[in-house]
């Protein structure tokens, strides 16, 4: 599966537009949570394509935790349209994907199906729905059309709408996008965050929890898990662990039923008894699609996959005489013999009970997340 990075394309900028005042959600829409992210966090994840991404702000100091180049409006409330006037003139690259704060569920895939209509001659790229909505901010520009823009500004007349009047403009039907349809939402008010989104959300939200145990061979991150399991399993948890192995492994044994249709060519094995059963997979698979297959547990442990997308604990024991393989303020808890600094939650090698109560707490937040939601 091909990640966000994986799909980059030269000179191409994006810009995520945050500027406005939010008048009708009450709330700044960009801190919304879609799932675990906010809705800024997870355009800013969607725009990961692009060669920079440039943020579009009110004020310089806002959204610190957006790594995105920060360009303030080159003059104050004068609506989304100096937003991007300002952010295309800043901008490093002709061809830009442009994309406002309220609708976080549409993603490169998307960008890069309208950036197809974006030929020689074409000044923007604006999708429309069946009611004839036009995205004027969730579409494709040049960066030479803020001259224009700009030229719309000083007349007094600040409505994105206007300005296509003045380009060439091809327009693409959102029924014709993939899952176009499911995916242009803008949420503007509290009604459509909770009626429109909150599917989408809990689909995303209630994919059960994942935490990854990492450290280096010899740190005992096996005979850890295997006290922990049971003091999980005694408050009443249902628990799936997944080994990463660095290496080929057999399942199979020589000459058995299973071996034979494997080695004929089965993609997928399976062997069922009257009390176990076990899937064997004969390709090369994604891990976080293999780990959505697991359900009917509260929490998926994984040993290893230390560059994997879940959230990390990670043993840390002195005597190996290696340094930590992570950063503490990237983990969500660590495990240490020795005093451990810039992580908030720190526990003690030889109390596996605290780190059981520690997992038992976060997946009561998760469950607590998706009820509120």
């Amino acid at each position: 599966m091909k990640t966000e990075s994986d799909k980059k394309k030269s000179g191409i900028s994006a810009i995520i537009l945050c500027g406005g005042k939010s008048t009708r959600m009450g709330k700044d829409k960009a801190g919304l949570l879609i799932g675990k992210k906010t809705f800024l966090q997870q355009i800013e994840e969607h725009v990961s394509g692009a060669d920079e991404v440039l943020l579009s702000v009110k004020d310089r100091r806002d959204y610190p935790e957006i790594e995105a180049r920060h360009i303030e409006d080159l003059e104050q409330d004068k609506g989304p349209l100096m937003g991007l006037c300002s952010a295309l003139k800043e901008c490093s690259h002709e061809r830009v994907w442009v994309i406002s704060c309220d609708m976080p569920l549409v993603d490169w895939d998307v960008a890069q199906e309208l950036e197809d209509y974006l030929m020689d001659g074409i000044d923007a790229v604006i999708p429309v729905d069946k009611t004839g909505k036009k995205y004027v901010l969730c579409a494709w520009y040049r960066k030479s059309v803020w001259k224009i823009l700009e030229e719309q500004l000083k007349t007094g007349d600040y409505k994105v709408q206007h300005v296509l009047e003045n380009l060439r403009v091809c327009y693409v039907a959102v029924q014709g996008i993939t899952d176009g349809p499911g995916k242009f939402y803008n949420i503007n008010t509290p009604e459509e965050y909770r009626k429109i989104i909150p599917e989408k959300i809990k689909e995303k939200a209630q994919q059960t929890p994942v935490v990854s145990f990492v450290a280096y061979s010899g740190t005992g991150k096996t005979t850890f898990l295997e006290k922990l399991i049971p003091k999980l399993k005694a408050y009443g948890l249902k628990i799936a662990i997944v080994k990463h192995d660095g290496h080929r492994f057999d399942i199979d044994h020589e000459g058995k039923d299973s071996d034979r249709f494997t080695k004929a060519g089965a993609d997928v094995t399976g062997l069922i008894s009257s009390e176990k059963a076990v899937l064997m997979d004969n390709r090369t698979v994604d891990p976080e699609e293999f780990l959505k297959k697991i359900d009917g547990v509260d929490l998926i442990l994984t040993e290893g996959f230390k560059h994997g997308p879940w959230p990390k604990i990670m043993l840390h024991r002195k005597e190996n005489g290696k340094p930590m393989p992570l950063r503490p303020e990237e983990c969500l808890a660590v495990i240490s013999d020795v005093d451990v600094e810039d992580c908030e939650n720190v526990f003690p090698l030889d109390d596996v009970g605290k780190t059981a109560a520690f997992l038992l707490q976060y997946i009561q937040q998760n469950m607590q997340h998706i009820e509120n939601l």
